[in-house]
């Protein structure tokens, strides 16, 4: 009897293997955690290109190479080249083809594959020194495994190792689906359209204040080099794989750029300039390249992510400058156009520059102090007339000149210049005393200033909206387009609607401040956002002739998903009350001029305490 159950039971074991051995090739298939067999379930390519760029953006552009004519190849810090600018400056459609862990070669076989399968009309080349330090980095992670179309492999042993690969991947692909958000997360960085990194958070944190950003970075620039890095051990291969691709697009009459990208400090440091020359040098021998690898900017964290990768405003500075674009910022002498024949002559001045950032050359401290309401008696945050009055008389003696929002934009975004004490007043809420009283005193000492309103209550002098709740009056579009007129007082926003007054709220949606509500779902919140900005931004353009250049959050509060909204939709500047860092502007970086400190003034605030604060002392 047991002897005739062994077979029973050996056949079932055989099926139930064979059944997994089904099942795990089908559930690999279906997720396609690597986006190899066109992600049929979730086509979710920026999930599949962060666990594998070099499979997932061949697969990716297998189903959408007609719409593109041009490519960046080249390591991570190529993400930092803005596909929609090239296509600006050379009448393009570029993808950028960026992989992260890559070497020379793994150029090569992109530019390869690029060059037999799609459309090809411009090909930029992003080289930094590393490429000749490393070889196969990834070795036979999966990764960094190469798609066969690029890597000439056996295309059935590929696709057989991806279906049989370990079924972990699917599983953390459809747990990670579920807690996805809008904004990038740990494993969801790229944008598939592009070909980019997703870099909206990295791009609103705070970078101004040094210090700041030193303690809550500071340990992303160390750079630890292997005990060969100076030997350059792979420059030869590196310099066989840029001749192969020069010589590939002049075969197919395809222009080729070739970038050395911004490098920071610690990395050149490793190097040392007798390696970073003998790279050079032996670049220039075969093709003209525009090197910014050792500019002003290396020497300035706050322009990097990290020790290996520089910011997109770095990526913008550096395309105006290969491409001849003036109404783009960047430093004196920021890049230069190396060729055979000069490049003797550029390694000489490169070792008579000195090695360091000349901070008073492109920043600018610019302390904010916050008013609301004046009177010519005090309560709360009412300030007098003569207190006020008080407080720009220390300003103007103690040197400080008043600047504009927009003045602040135009330093940081053009190059244009500040006062050599700045210092930026602004008024929150609307109130009519802006200008009534405020105004008048600020003109008196030749001072300027910028009152954010909130557009619910503009023009509103007796009651709260359509209530009868009494309200302290708020200025009308008539008195603003005096304001403006003056060009004393700027208007800008505090939003339409998002400062609501609670107690004289009726209806289940109350918005006390910009933050999305409890239980208000990503896309709910940026759609109520979105439209909020617009209505307000159409009515300004209405009544004052242009839309908003910065918004005061109401409050003060925000977060990450607030920040990327607001400078999605077009708006440069946003103003906080958070009083832990400087403000320091930095030509040529956006991000400084996002949610700037403040200093809440009142009554209270004497002279004295007020320039404390200014300068910093408080």
């Amino acid at each position: 009897m047991t002897n005739g159950t062994k077979p029973g039971r050996w056949g079932l074991r055989v099926l139930a293997m064979v059944l997994l051995l089904g099942l795990f090739p089908a559930i690999n298939f279906l997720v396609d955690p690597f986006g190899v067999f066109g992600d049929p379930l979730f086509h979710w390519y920026g999930y599949n290109e962060t666990n594998n760029p070099r499979v997932a953006k061949v697969a990716w552009l297998e189903e959408h190479k007609e719409e593109f004519d041009s490519y960046i190849i080249g390591s991570s810090c190529a993400a930092s080249y803005n596909v929609e600018e090239l296509d600006r400056y050379l009448d393009a459609s570029f993808y950028n083809f960026f992989v992260y862990g890559s070497d020379a070669r793994d150029y090569r076989a992109h530019a390869t594959y690029l060059l037999k399968n799609c459309k090809v009309k411009n090909l930029v080349l992003s080289l930094n020194f590393n490429e000749a330090n490393t070889e196969d980095a990834g070795g036979d992670d999966i990764h960094y495994w190469m798609h066969p179309l690029a890597s000439g492999g056996n295309p059935l042993l590929f696709y057989l190792r991806c279906a049989f690969c370990n079924t972990e991947y699917a599983i953390d692909k459809v747990s990670d689906y579920r807690r996805d958000t809008d904004l990038p997360q740990v494993f969801d960085v790229f944008d598939a359209a592009t070909g980019m990194y997703d870099k909206r958070v990295r791009d609103i944190e705070k970078v101004g204040d040094p210090a700041v950003y030193e303690a809550e970075h500071g340990d992303a620039f160390a750079y630890a080099a292997p005990p060969d890095f100076r030997e350059l051990p792979y420059l030869d291969v590196c310099m066989e794989a840029v001749r192969d691709i020069r010589d590939m697009c002049a075969a197919q009459g395809v222009k080729l750029t070739v970038i050395c990208s911004p490098v920071y400090r610690s990395q050149l440091e490793a190097y040392g300039d007798e390696a970073l020359n003998r790279y050079r040098t032996e670049l220039s021998k075969l093709v003209d390249f525009w090197d910014f690898s050792d500019t002003a900017i290396s020497y300035d964290s706050r322009y990097f992510y990290d020790a290996s990768h520089f910011r997109n405003a770095v990526g913008t500075m550096a395309l105006a400058q290969v491409f001849g674009d003036d109404s783009v910022y960047r430093p004196a002498d920021f890049g230069t156009y190396v060729t055979a024949e000069n490049c003797a002559a550029y390694l000489d001045k490169l070792a008579a520059q000195p090695k360091g950032a000349d901070l008073a050359a492109y920043t600018a401290d610019v302390p904010v102090l916050m008013y609301h309401h004046f009177s010519q008696e005090a309560s709360g945050e009412v300030v007098r007339a003569e207190t006020f009055a008080a407080h720009l008389e220390a300003l103007k003696e103690a040197g400080y000149t008043a600047v504009s929002i927009q003045e602040m934009i135009d330093f940081v975004y053009n190059g244009g210049s500040l006062p050599e004490k700045p210092v930026c007043i602004t008024m929150d809420d609307g109130y009519l005393s802006n200008y009534e009283i405020a105004m008048p005193i600020l003109e008196q000492y030749g001072m300027k200033a910028t009152v954010f309103a909130i557009g619910s209550s503009v023009g509103h002098r007796e009651f709260y909206k359509d209530t009868q709740h009494r309200l302290t009056p708020h200025f009308g579009y008539d008195e603003a387009r005096e304001m403006l007129a003056s060009g004393v007082l700027d208007v800008q926003s505090h939003t339409y609607d998002m400062h609501q007054w609670e107690p004289f709220e009726s209806g289940g949606t109350i918005r006390t401040n910009a933050l999305p509500l409890e239980g208000e779902s990503e896309a709910d919140y940026a759609a109520a956002l979105a439209a909020d900005l617009e209505r307000y931004d159409q009515e300004r353009q209405a009544e004052l002739g242009e839309g908003f250049c910065a918004l005061a959050y109401p409050g003060g509060y925000y977060n990450d998903l607030t920040e990327v909204l607001i400078h999605q939709a077009g708006i440069p500047v946003t103003l906080s009350i958070r009083t832990d860092s400087r403000n320091v502007l930095l030509r040529g970086l956006p991000q400084s001029l996002y949610a700037l400190c403040r200093w809440n003034i009142t009554e209270q605030v004497t002279p004295e305490a007020l320039l404390a604060m200014v300068e910093g002392e408080s």
